[in-house]
């Protein structure tokens, strides 16, 4: 079924493409020989010989992982002008409430209105406790940003020019690693004198570029057209940011795992510095959130000056429910603890060029890409600069087009695909060469987990793993760019074209860290607002994730929005988020009416506005035994409503809106068979 390409292509990610064997799981589950449930439910990790694991990626995220996102109060509301400029109106709301005193970490939310806001110039938000937020990001309510005049970036945040994400003007106290091997996932370390450290100390983790490294990773020889390429500088280092949670000695624990190893075979002299330094100063705790942000179509090499949507630095920040039209570098993160949810990006101008634009570049650490999307061509639909140091995650994300996902050069580590699609591109963790400036080995220790990609090339560095775990797609081979052979050894392939369990790597190593109530804090698993294969199965028990049974269903409706398309009932039972069934304003009794194309057994349904709080009245019946039975009613939806009722065959289902105000808009019609002992 064709959607319209550009229109609020956002992904819901109800995860069916995962789901669906959630059962298979119950009675044989899949087994990753590196990380898989033990006995008990725990998570069981097998490490290397030299200590090496798969780190625990679920301090990715805002505040770490497993917070919600707040909802901060409105201060200020900003209506568009009409005029060829609404900048300097939304610039002084914003500078407004930066104004303002915190209270809770927060100052308050500046609202635009539903309409378009043209935008010459850049948005600045550089003051701590702002949350800019929008009417909506798709649909005749919502916000746009419409970006006019010369190129540029639609919304910065970052502090300012004094307070920029940056290294530490300080250091309080110096060491070296003592340990002759550190591995990757670590949460521990010793070192040579712990004199001067405390508990609550931000560290610096300097990894030192050495001679004897480079050459141990066959960097040293990288060449383009006849002249040397430097991979990386000796003498340089790549540092990590973490905090020290509790010392012994002179070991130090960590807040966060280690995403990368340290040998000192190759990092002696001068060793590894652990630097206990000033925080850097970030802005923190500021949100943009329901915006559609539009440029004019650009058919050109990113090389050129382009307009793109949103840098962002800072610390326990978020994007969310943001649409993204026609930008390109469209996102880049850096700093720390950033979730970035339901962000999608939308280019139909083709991009030009071998060279390709990064869609989203998560370049800090602990930062999340949860169910976010791009729809382009020729495009990278993730990048990673150097030298980041992870746990960096996309999750649920849904890439369509020819492009692909990447770590694009220097050595980043610590990046995890989890339940990723791209069915007409792939995911490289590779060896790039003298690719672009000499971008050489791009990622160590990264991990695809059950993910479903036309293609991939997953390469295993010198002293390093990258693995493909649970994930279907062809494994491709290659020798290192620009050479002429032989192939470079294929990354650690694991359970390849069977997904196994748990079904969601992140989410389980989250459930298991902090409970069940952290993925209900994110929208997903037991209570949560989104069907999600989260931990192993076992451990879930009665409340099992299930297969959306009415995913691209055929369907009638009985109204549709101005008669367009756009507003179909499909919209509803597909799996982006910024698509909905609209009725016309005024219209009651609008039924939505689904074939399950044969006898299907279903014990839950559950209703998405895609414009909150304007169905006032509602009903779902299924059609069994030759009649229509009633399933479920009720009075409001919401962001989100669930029903259960005893196992049910179905050959119909039937949404009619009995009462709706100013219009019924819904972005998802699921149905269920729920896993239980009493269903």
């Amino acid at each position: 079924m064709t959607r319209a390409f550009g229109f609020g292509n956002a992904l819901k990610f109800n995860l069916a493409f995962c789901a669906a064997t959630v059962s298979a799981f119950a009675a044989a589950p899949a087994r990753s020989t590196w990380v898989s449930p033990g006995s008990d439910g725990k998570l069981v990790y097998r490490a290397t010989p030299a200590g090496d694991r798969i780190m625990d990626f679920s301090y990715a995220g805002y505040m770490g992982g497993g917070v919600a996102l707040p909802d901060v109060p409105v201060k200020i509301t900003v209506k568009p002008s009409g005029g060829a400029d609404d900048t300097k109106a939304i610039q002084e709301a914003i500078d407004r409430v930066a104004a303002m005193p915190l209270n809770g970490g927060f100052r308050g939310a500046i609202q635009l209105a539903p309409g378009t806001f043209n935008c010459t110039s850049t948005l600045n938000v550089s003051t701590s406790g702002i949350v800019l937020r929008g009417s909506g990001s798709a649909g005749a309510g919502r916000s746009t940003l419409q970006l006019t005049g010369s190129p540029h970036n639609a919304i910065a945040v970052r502090g300012s020019s004094s307070s920029r994400d940056r290294s530490a003007t300080r250091v309080r106290a110096r060491t070296t690693i003592a340990d002759a091997y550190v591995g990757s996932g670590a949460s521990s370390f010793t070192v040579v004198d712990a004199k001067g450290f405390a508990v609550g100390d931000t560290l610096h983790i300097e990894r030192p570029v050495t001679e004897a490294w480079v050459e141990f990773m066959r960097m040293h020889d990288l060449t383009r057209d006849g002249k040397p390429q430097t991979w990386m500088r000796t003498g340089s280092t790549t540092a990590a940011e973490r905090r020290i949670v509790a010392i012994a000695g002179n070991r130090f624990t960590l807040d966060v795992p280690l995403s990368d190893s340290f040998d000192g075979k190759y990092l002696n002299p001068p060793g590894t510095a652990v630097l206990a330094v000033e925080p850097p100063s970030r802005v923190q705790q500021v949100g943009i959130e329901r915006l559609h942000i539009e440029s004019p179509p650009q058919e050109i090499s990113h090389t050129a000056g382009h307009f793109t949507a949103l840098r962002l630095t800072g610390e326990d920040c978020w994007v969310r429910d943001v649409v993204i039209d026609e930008t390109m570098n469209s996102v880049a993160v850096g700093g720390r603890r950033i979730t970035l949810e339901r962000v999608t990006v939308n280019r139909k101008a083709k991009h030009q060029g071998a060279s390709k634009p990064a869609e989203f570049a998560p370049n800090g650490t602990q930062v999340l890409l949860d169910r976010c999307a791009v729809n382009a061509d020729n495009v990278w639909f993730v990048a990673t600069g150097a030298g980041v140091s992870g746990p960096m995650v996309a999750l649920n994300c849904d890439f369509r087009g020819n492009g692909r996902a990447e770590s694009h050069q220097r050595w980043s580590t610590g990046m995890l695909y989890d339940n990723c699609r791209a069915p007409d591109g792939g995911i490289e963790l590779r060896n790039r060469g003298a690719m672009g400036s000499g971008h050489g080995w791009s990622m160590g220790w990264g991990v695809i987990w059950n993910c479903t990609t036309k293609e991939y090339l997953i390469q295993n560095p010198p002293g390093a793993l990258n693995w493909l775990i649970g994930s279907t797609g062809h494994s491709g081979v290659s020798p290192r760019p620009f050479g002429s052979g032989p192939n470079l050894a294929v990354g650690t392939e694991d359970a390849h074209g069977t997904r196994v369990a748990p079904a969601s790597l992140y989410l389980a190593q989250l459930q298991e860290r902090l409970g069940p109530q952290a993925l209900a804090n994110i929208g997903y698993g037991p209570g949560g607002a989104t069907i999600a294969g989260a931990a192993s199965t076992s451990r879930l028990g009665a409340a099992l994730p299930a297969e959306n049974l009415a995913i691209d269903r055929p369907v009638l409706t009985s109204n549709m929005r101005g008669g367009d398309r756009r507003f179909g009932g499909w919209q509803a039972l597909d799996r982006n988020l910024a698509t909905y069934w609209a009725t016309d304003d005024g219209v009651t009794n609008a039924t939505l009416e689904l074939d399950t194309e044969g006898a299907v057994e279903a014990n839950a349904i559950e209703l998405v506005e895609a414009v909150p709080g304007q169905v006032k009245r509602y009903r779902v019946e299924g059609f069994t035994d030759s009649a229509w039975r009633l399933l479920a009613e009720g009075t409001t939806i919401g962001d989100r409503k669930r029903h259960r009722f005893p196992r049910v065959t179905v050959w119909k289902l039937k949404l009619t809106i009995l009462e709706a105000v100013p219009y019924a808009a819904i972005g998802t019609l699921g149905l269920y068979l729920e896993t239980s002992p009493t269903s």
